[in-house]
């Protein structure tokens, strides 16, 4: 049996369309039908990474995951053993929002995430493995996603700078 680790960062907007728009299922969303097809057919798992909200760099029309309907809740939790729902970051930006992070913002926004997701989708939607945003996390922010129970933490070690846009 052939196996993948599929997800989608950078999440936000999908859940305030769902929000706005109301379709009568989770997947009458074309995003949602897509997955669920790649589930059907080839058992394709999906990791979702949320953004607790929008960003202001697309304007003024903001949503952040407190507000996401619960309508849906029953349908993400019949899905959960192949849809699952994840911490990526506040919001798009800044760039490498975790590099520095201390222990108590991580632990807070992760708390925060997964809080809404069990609201809206149930616990077992959440997703113990983390792609955090940009990848790169502080020493401080990996001890408190092992505090919050991350079991699968993607991240890169090194020292820990400022980007200042160079690639050297």
């Amino acid at each position: 049996m052939k196996k993948a680790y599929f997800y989608i960062d950078d999440v936000i907007w999908l859940f305030r369309d769902l929000t706005r728009q109301r379709p009568a299922s989770l997947f009458d969303h074309p995003f949602f039908a897509i997955l669920k097809n790649a589930w059907e057919r080839w058992g394709l798992k999906t990791q979702i990474n949320l953004f607790y909200r929008t960003d202001y760099y697309y304007g003024m029309d903001e949503f952040d995951l407190s507000q996401m309907t619960d309508a849906y809740k029953q349908e993400f939790a019949v899905s959960s053993h192949w849809l699952k729902l994840g911490f990526h970051a506040y919001q798009e930006f800044p760039d490498y929002p975790h590099v520095n992070s201390s222990y108590e913002d991580i632990f807070k926004l992760f708390n925060m995430i997964r809080g809404e997701v069990i609201r809206f989708a149930g616990e077992k939607s959440f997703a113990k493995g983390v792609i955090p945003h940009w990848v790169p996390v502080s020493f401080d922010g990996c001890r408190a996603l092992k505090d919050c129970g991350a079991e699968l933490v993607c991240v890169s070690v090194g020292d820990t700078k400022e980007f200042d846009g160079d690639f050297d």
